[in-house]
């Protein structure tokens, strides 16, 4: 593995910026075999030059508005974009998927989601309502296959051991369920380490909760 370094607008990300993004977010005290599977990667890690993604903010990316930083976004504009996301979300219901296995890569450690079908069209569902109100332009990210991220390396070390030791865990797959998508402010900055090294850290804002439900009413933005 190698130093993770998180990209906006296809180059890296500039130290304490905020961005719009739309994440799925698991509930740990509701899904506790995800719990039990989460802290047991974060053992298997510990070894390792990985910041561990605390529970208040480990996450499923779904999509990033990524045409501008968020400040740059007005509250009109603001506005705009969760009622599209309302509207365009407004019958996707809830969804539940399989977590793991766990996997090491190049970046950190991951689980996987599976299967993809429901996954790619929230996904879809959430791009038609960024294009609508922003404009194809705001979709520039790439985010690959859905996941949930564990942590995130902040120096070089051997992938393949790391795997190993996550092999190990058994049961590698728990069931996760999301009812609701959560537009957030998100943002990286970079942390101290051993060595003189850096790693960088999320945090984010809460901006709105768009549930997941064919009867679910409108949430009110937190702003």
């Amino acid at each position: 593995m190698e130093k993770f370094v998180p990209k906006f607008q296809r180059a890296p990300w500039p130290d304490g910026a905020r961005v719009l993004h739309v994440y799925a977010v698991p509930d740990l005290q509701a899904d506790l075999p995800l719990a039990r599977l989460v802290n047991e990667c974060r053992d298997a890690m510990s070894p390792y030059p990985i910041s561990p993604i605390g529970d208040d903010t480990l996450h499923c990316t779904i999509e990033m508005v990524a045409d501008t930083p968020a400040d740059k976004i007005t509250p009109e504009e603001l506005d705009d974009l969760v009622a599209a996301l309302h509207t365009h979300l407004a019958s996707a219901g809830p969804l539940e998927v399989t977590a793991g296995s766990p996997i090491a890569n190049r970046a950190g450690a991951f689980l996987d989601l599976s299967p993809d079908e429901r996954l790619v069209d929230l996904r879809e569902h959430v791009r038609d309502a960024i294009r609508e109100v922003r404009g194809p332009g705001a979709l520039l990210h790439d985010g690959g296959r859905h996941h949930i991220s564990l942590g995130y390396a902040w120096d070089e070390a051997s992938s393949d051991a790391l795997q190993t030791a996550l092999r190990r865990i058994t049961p590698s797959h728990v069931p996760v369920r999301f009812s609701a998508l959560h537009l957030l402010d998100v943002k990286f900055q970079q942390f101290p380490r051993p060595g003189g090294k850096f790693a960088w850290e999320l945090s984010w804002e809460p901006v709105a909760t768009i549930p997941l439900a064919d009867d679910a009413q409108p949430s009110q933005p937190v702003l």
